[in-house]
Formats: structure tokens, sequence, C-alpha cells
């Protein structure tokens, strides 16, 4: 195990093991690269000036998810710069959209970067919990509204009590943080009845669950704050939405409106197709989703009026930017920031500078 550790603390290793992942899925996906061809071509032929907003569309709702993280850790007296934090959304996404299952390694990564800037354990998990959660909510939200005015045959209620589910979930963190001293009780108390049930000894993880908890104390999170933190998730949906809205404008020549025209959609149509698309990427049986993320759109846009050969066209227009040039931003911005220490925790990231420091002084 300490060889392992000592393996990943390596920065040349870390470093190298990125590029490995992006030759490994240039290997494995060589057959679906002729999509970056498609994407190219699309972007040759649409619009510029819609190009160009929907590029500063999907920067900022890269930014408004940063800014997101940004106050989660403040308020744990973790202090980032918005840059800090963007910096890291950024590079995070990159792992997340270029692996199958790359939620995964972007958590690792977006865990372990938080720890070196001084966050708790407890804080890093208040950010993943708390972000997870309201940014599910928006995205229901979006699928409610999408769904009601267009009037399409849909499970309202099965969305309304999903948000009602992640409405209760945020609630009850939120509760959980205002009262860390009944917390601690029940730990105290339901903890070792857990154990014996278990057959461990009674005050197993107690003593460092109760200390995570007390660590709640330094989390200082008013409604005023919860407030600001929540807009900024949903400018994060609605960016990402306006950039699809954008691809569609960029390919047809004419703004989504709120009725449809001739071969155009709305901009329902177009709210209902990006809630379509992230359900269908959320499996990432792909990098990104790609293929099942695409069809999705097309599929969605086609029904609410857009041409099959508009709709396909748009649907690649927002994938070359919302997922190509955000996920080679993102790894341009890992290789320069993170690759050298990589996945590497506080300690051995300590560890490895006193090493360097006392090779220096020999």
């Amino acid at each position: 195990m300490a060889q392992v550790r000592s393996l990943f603390a390596n920065r040349w290793f870390t470093w190298l093991a990125g590029l490995g992942v992006l030759v490994v899925l240039l290997v494995l996906f060589r057959e679906q690269l002729d999509f970056l061809g498609q994407a190219l071509t699309e972007l040759r032929d649409a619009q510029p000036p819609a190009l160009a907003l929907a590029v500063l569309s999907s920067l900022l709702s890269l930014l408004a998810m940063a800014e997101v993280m940004r106050r989660l850790l403040a308020a744990g007296h973790t202090d980032v710069s918005l840059g800090e934090a963007n910096a890291l959304t950024l590079a995070s996404n990159a792992w997340s959209t270029s692996l199958p299952g790359g939620a995964a390694f972007s958590a690792v990564l977006t865990f372990q970067v938080q720890r070196r800037w001084g966050a708790s354990v407890l804080l890093c998990g208040w950010f993943f919990v708390i972000s997870s959660a309201i940014s599910t909510m928006w995205l229901i939200v979006i699928a409610v509204a999408a769904v009601l005015f267009l009037g399409a045959e849909a499970s309202v209620w099965s969305l309304a009590v999903s948000f009602a589910v992640m409405a209760v979930a945020g609630w009850l963190v939120y509760w959980i943080l205002r009262n860390p001293q009944r917390l601690e009780a029940w730990t105290r108390t339901l903890l070792p009845r857990l154990n014996r049930l278990l057959r461990r000894a009674p005050d197993a993880g107690v003593a460092t669950t109760v200390e995570q908890i007390r660590q709640l104390d330094t989390v200082d999170f008013p409604a005023s704050a919860f407030a600001v933190t929540s807009l900024n998730s949903l400018l994060n949906r609605l960016f990402d939405a306006t950039t699809l809205w954008l691809a569609v404008w960029a390919v047809t020549g004419a703004l989504p409106g709120l009725e449809a025209g001739l071969n155009q959609t709305t901009v329902m149509g177009v709210a209902l197709a990006y809630i379509t698309a992230k359900l269908a990427g959320s499996a990432q049986v792909t990098p990104g989703g790609l293929g099942t993320v695409e069809a999705a759109i097309i599929a969605v846009l086609v029904a609410t009026g857009m041409t099959v050969v508009n709709a396909t066209s748009a649907a690649i227009v927002y994938r070359a930017i919302s997922f190509l040039l955000v996920t080679v931003l993102g790894w341009v911005v890992y290789f320069l920031r993170y690759a050298r220490d990589g996945f590497s925790g506080p300690r051995q990231l300590t560890a490895r500078r006193e090493g360097r420091n006392t090779t220096e002084v020999a």
C-alpha cells in the first residue's frame, strides 16, 4: 500500500497518467472520432455571431459552477479565488467527460485539490452534497417548466416528486448544518447500537464521527449565502441550456421563440431537448455520453418542429462547444495546473515537498 501511495506521489507518474488516459481513449474510441470531422464542418457553416455567443455561454456556465464551489467552501472558511475555482472546475470536467464513469475520477481530483486548499474532509463532502442537490433541483425545475409549457404527455407528478425529494434532501442537510449538537447526541446513541449489530466494538468510529460533526460549527452558511449559491447553480444550468438554444440559431439562422414556425422549434422545445440530453448522458457509457446525448437532442428537436438535418447540425454544434471545446480546455488547464500533483492528497504533497527540501539541503 505504501508503494502505491509513493507511486501516486511521484509527479512524473501523475503527469504521465493523465497523458496515458488520453492515449487510451483515442485508441478505444477511434471509431467515433469522425465526430470531430462532422463538428468542424458544422462549425464552419454556422453563423459566426451565434457561435461566439454559444462559446461565451458555455464558459459562463462553468464559471457559475465555479462560483458555487467558491461560496460553499467559503462557508467553511476556506477562501479561494474565482480563478482557482474555475480552473479546478474545468480540469475536473475534463476528467468527467473523457472517461466512461469519469465522474468518479473528477470527484477524486476535486476532493484532493480542495484538501490541498485547506478544506476539511467534512467541508469537501458538504460541497459535493449541497452542490449536487441544488443542481439536480434546478434541472427538475427546468424539466417541469418545459413539460408544462409544451403540454407534452409526460409524468409531471414523477418530476414533482423527484423535486420534492431533492428539496427535502437539501433541507435535511441544511438542518443538520444548523443542529450539530443534536446530530452528535444521535451519533453517540445510535452508532454503538449499529456497531453491536455489525459485531464490532461499540465505540468503533464514534470518536472520529463526532470529531467530523463538530467541524460543522466551522461552517457558516446563512440563508442569504444559500440564496446566492442557488442562483449561481441556476445560472450554471441556464447558461448551458442557452448554449443549445444558440446552437439552434447558429444552424437555422433564427432564434427559437415562444411559438414554433416552419421547421423551427421553440424555447421550451430546446429546454426539453436539453433535459433529455442530460438524462441520456448521465449513464456515460461512452466519454461524455458521446452518441447517446446527440441522439436524444436530435429526437426531441425533430419532435418539436425541426427538420432532421437541422436538428442533427444543432446537436453537433452544441456538443462541439459544450463537450469538445470545454474538454480540451479542461485538459490544458489540468496539465498546466494539476498534473504535477495529480490526485495526491495534502499529506502526500507535504511529504513530497519535505523530501525535496531535504534533498536540496543535502
